[in-house]
């Protein structure tokens, strides 16, 4: 084990003027490090100072990257050295975090998943005080500081897995609980399929943890992971989760399906950590997926709204509006590859930015158009066509901000209430963010608590990583 502490922390804080528009969400902040090649992790703490977490490194052998940043973007001086912590658990191998977690008391726990010796992909939790210091065993994990976070099979069982190769574990997304008065950490990820299942295929995994310690939580599908599986040998792509007030759980993700395509596939969990019989419970359109051997079941939401004209959807986070329902964001596509749209769209070159919402047990059809958005750059002379959807956040006022790529640049998107570009928001409802140095998309989102302030984060680039933070009036 190698433990590294970064000496210097060379970003760069941006105060940018505001544009000339009526607008109420406003970027006010820009930071562009070389200290993180990614920073798919970001979080608030309970006093507004942002958490990040990510990698740095070239693609064969990268470390975990640790950070937090004041307000207004500069790295914070009391945490680790210069505002940057950095660790190497596995040497010579890759390891990345997608999710971070501001504890109550000031501590950051990370989601790590590392390639182990034996060529499998193993999740962990790291924790650091709110000084930057990493604790270790016995006060959290083994000596080197580790939790082993089991999805479908423990480490030490590895050597019985009938793949081509080890398990290979994800971490996707890192949530607090703080239903009940304490606190629990929830992991949304993936993995190879659980030990005895007789499968080699990826299933989904949710994991409730105590926040003081990191064991299983009893209390959560009897102390085990909540394993999620669509059908057949059908490979469930985790992404997102988010945990609710009362701690129900909202979990995104997506289930490609032969000849039709990546479908969105949501489900949601109840404290308990059982399956929502007040959610989802269908299909849509049912015929793919039928053939395919996914049906219906409550608390299970599949659907792709685009399959009559050739397109495909996917998810890669949700919102919750006040009344309840669910607002996804991701990429598809609205049609085939230069195909013909019976929705209005224009035919899709590359990937769309595209989002629905679930109300209950239904699709709302209400939503955007005839229940979909799709946002596009085609025609629009664009640097490429590329469209992506990242990570989404809902505003006290129920509109809701989307993340990721519009025309291959870095930029928000905000949704009205019923699903229309917020035309009052940086150009027709899209706030472009581009970047000469490093033209990596956001990834990664959260809000204050107080929903003032967004801060966004982007995925792997040579150059470095950038935060950004809006300020919303």
């Amino acid at each position: 084990m190698r433990i590294r502490t970064l000496l210097a922390a060379t970003a760069v804080a941006a105060v940018l003027a505001a544009p000339a528009v009526a607008a109420t969400i406003k970027p006010v902040v820009n930071v562009v490090t070389d200290k993180a090649n990614d920073l798919r992790g970001v979080a608030f703490t309970s006093n507004g100072k942002i958490v990040v977490s990510g990698h740095a490194g070239t693609e064969t052998d990268t470390r975990t990257v640790v950070a937090r940043f004041n307000a207004d973007g500069t790295p914070d001086a009391t945490f680790g050295k210069a505002g940057f912590a950095e660790v190497d658990l596995m040497l010579g191998r890759n390891e990345q975090s997608l999710g971070v977690a501001a504890m109550a008391n000031g501590d950051v726990v990370v989601a790590v998943n590392a390639v182990d010796a034996d060529g499998g992909t193993s999740v962990y939790l790291l924790r650091f005080d709110s000084a930057g210091v990493r604790k270790m065993g016995p006060a959290w994990g083994d000596a080197e500081g580790k939790v082993e976070v089991t999805f479908g099979w423990p480490n030490k069982d590895n050597a019985l897995f009938t793949g081509a190769n080890r398990p290979a574990d994800t971490a996707w997304d890192l949530q607090v609980d703080r239903s009940g008065g304490g606190e629990r950490l929830v992991v949304f990820g993936l993995g190879s399929a659980a030990q005895g299942s007789g499968r080699t295929d990826t299933d989904r995994y949710v994991v409730r943890l105590n926040g003081a310690n990191g064991n299983p939580d009893a209390t959560f599908n009897g102390g085990k992971p909540f394993l999620f599986h669509s059908a057949g040998v059908l490979s469930d792509n985790a992404r997102r989760g988010l945990v609710e007030a009362d701690g129900a759980i909202l979990a995104s993700g997506y289930t490609g399906i032969a000849n039709g395509g990546n479908h969105v596939s949501l489900f949601r969990l109840t404290p308990a950590g059982a399956l929502d019989t007040n959610f989802g419970n269908f299909v849509t359109p049912a015929t793919a997926a039928g053939a395919a051997g996914v049906t219906a079941r409550p608390g299970v939401a599949v659907f792709n709204p685009f399959l009559a004209d050739g397109g495909f959807a996917e998810t890669y986070g949700v919102a919750r509006l006040k009344d309840g329902s669910y607002v996804t964001t991701g990429y598809g596509q609205a049609t085939a590859v230069n195909g013909t749209s019976t929705m209005g769209y224009v035919p899709s070159v590359q990937p769309d930015v595209v989002s629905f919402r679930v109300k209950g047990t239904a699709l709302d059809t209400t939503w955007g158009n005839k229940g979909t958005v799709a946002i596009q750059s085609e025609g629009k002379g664009k640097a490429t066509n590329e469209e992506r959807g990242r990570a989404v956040v809902a505003l006290p006022d129920d509109r809701t901000v989307h993340v990721g790529r519009f025309g291959g640049v870095a930029a928000a998107f905000v949704l009205t209430p019923t699903g229309q570009l917020d035309t009052t928001e940086g150009a027709g409802g899209i706030i472009e963010l581009p970047n000469a140095d490093v033209d990596a998309q956001f990834f990664a989102v959260a809000t204050s608590a107080d929903g003032k302030r967004i801060a966004t984060t982007t995925n792997a680039h040579a150059k470095g990583a950038r935060l950004v933070v809006l300020d919303v009036q």
